[in-house]
């Protein structure tokens, strides 16, 4: 642009410098002498267009921020004094999410523009109360985890806030937990976005969808084209490449810290920590435990706690009682069933421990599962293979056992630990999407430091084709 302009400055010089030169006695001037009152209307005339181009370099290249928020700072955050938006009862509610979307049919890829750092620019709606006609709430008040993940995302380089830039549009309405909202006025309320256009380009974060009785895997939340981060997603719900199926946060991993304890041999070969498991499953568990009591433990839900100790951080096996999650690090294989949701939280609890999961929950889309190469830090095995599970196990190479083990620990310090690495990882996923040629690559999404050369080797060697 500027060396247009500067092409376009010289060349009006040069035009005055010409249009004033006058005949001379030894020869044609260069060009015939303009009258002057056309001469004064020419340099006029192009002083004008250039006047106008220059102006319009500068409202491109200068910073603007029309319609744009202030910054998502500690004050936007705060749930008090925020402005007050009421939802008639018959407002607009957006379609069902669209399951026929992908990239190209659903999403707006003009919007994002060219950028040189090949890098989306996300931009966080203000934070408002949204209530009924009775002045009801439509959720409760925005969640630590939720405000953890916005706060991520406005101290990245993903974020603008100037709103005519972004190419993303993330909502301040909190739907992580599904049994916070009143489905239809969410729905209200999101439509209310003044971006929405039917969810084009927005993105929704959700990690317990689904309610009772049938707990489904997506949010129940009508959403139209918005995109989903979900947690628990089933290959029937999760809409490949286009939404994202991101982990079930662990609160556990910000209260606990568990320090690596390397690869290698541990007390149990297996181990079961999830409570309320279905009554088939539980049985099934109990029997492999019985057929193998010094290498298989199975947990359960302590009912003998004294008052004012957490249940959550306690597991019990008869009458031995074991600190919860450290109990994991002394199993090499922990199971990851099916709850009342698909996703469970256990899975990242799991994978801080270096424990690699065993993943029993048949149509499952594992976290990241885009990117993130699975068969290197967890076995997924079928439902109906329960019964064969411990052999399948024991088929495994030590060698690969402590790469598998390695590596577990590795994706949940990337991408597990904490709401800022879930949203992170979320949007560089999309942004791959939209600058393919800028993608991170295989390696850089799977490879730890000082990856061992041998271990692709080891995955390629083993097979457990006896699982399918």
């Amino acid at each position: 642009m500027c060396s247009i302009l500067q092409k376009l400055v010289e060349r009006w010089f040069f035009f005055i410098m010409c249009a004033s030169v006058k005949y001379n006695t030894r020869g044609p001037a260069l060009i015939p002498r303009m009258k002057t009152k056309h001469r004064i209307y020419y340099i006029a005339l192009f002083s004008v267009v250039l006047l106008g181009l220059i102006a319009t370099g500068m409202f491109q290249f200068w910073p603007h921020s029309i319609e744009s928020s202030n910054e998502w700072t500690l004050e936007k955050r705060s749930i008090h004094d925020v402005p007050i938006i009421k939802i008639p009862a018959d407002s607009a509610i957006p379609e069902r999410g669209d399951l026929s979307c992908r990239m190209h049919t659903c999403f707006d890829v003009y919007r994002c523009g060219f950028n040189p750092k090949n890098k989306i620019k996300v931009y966080i709606y203000s934070l408002k109360k949204y209530v009924d006609e009775y002045n009801m709430p439509v959720s409760h008040t925005i969640s630590k985890e939720y405000n953890e993940l916005l706060t991520a995302i406005s101290d990245s380089d993903f974020y603008t806030d100037d709103i005519n830039r972004a190419c993303l549009f993330v909502p301040s309405i909190d739907v992580l937990n599904q049994n916070t909202l009143r489905i239809k006025e969410a729905a209200q309320a999101l439509a209310q976005l003044s971006r929405w256009d039917r969810g084009t380009n927005h993105l929704l974060f959700n990690m317990l969808p689904g309610g009772p009785p049938d707990y489904n895997t997506a949010l129940d939340v009508p959403r139209d084209r918005a995109l989903l981060a979900g947690g628990g997603f089933s290959t029937w719900t999760y809409r490949q490449g286009y939404d994202v199926s991101v982990p079930v946060y662990s609160p556990l991993s910000a209260e606990v810290q568990l320090l690596n304890k390397g690869q290698g041999l541990r007390r149990y070969f297996l181990l079961s920590s999830q409570i309320a498991l279905h009554p088939e499953y539980r049985s099934e568990l109990e029997a492999l435990q019985a057929e193998n009591t010094e290498s298989v433990l199975i947990l359960d839900k302590c009912t003998n706690l004294s008052e004012g100790i957490p249940f959550i951080r306690k597991r019990c096996h008869k009458n031995l009682m074991f600190d919860y999650p450290q109990v994991l690090q002394e199993a090499i294989f922990c199971i990851v069933l099916r709850g009342t949701r698909l996703g469970q939280s256990v899975l990242s609890d799991v994978l801080q421990a270096g424990c690699i999961p065993v993943v029993i929950a048949d149509s499952y889309v594992l976290p990241f599962s885009e990117v993130l190469d699975w068969k290197r830090a967890s076995v997924v095995i079928p439902e109906e293979k329960m019964p064969e599970l411990y052999h399948i196990l024991q088929s495994i190479p030590q060698r690969q056992i402590e790469e598998m083990q390695r590596q577990a620990r590795w994706f949940w310090e990337a991408y597990f630990q904490s709401m800022k690495a879930i949203a992170m990882a979320t949007l560089k996923i999309i942004n791959d999407r939209i600058y393919p040629y800028a993608a991170t690559s295989y390696e850089e999404w799977n490879d730890p430091p000082e990856i061992n050369k041998y271990f692709l080797f080891y995955i390629m060697t083993f097979s457990i084709k006896n699982v399918y």
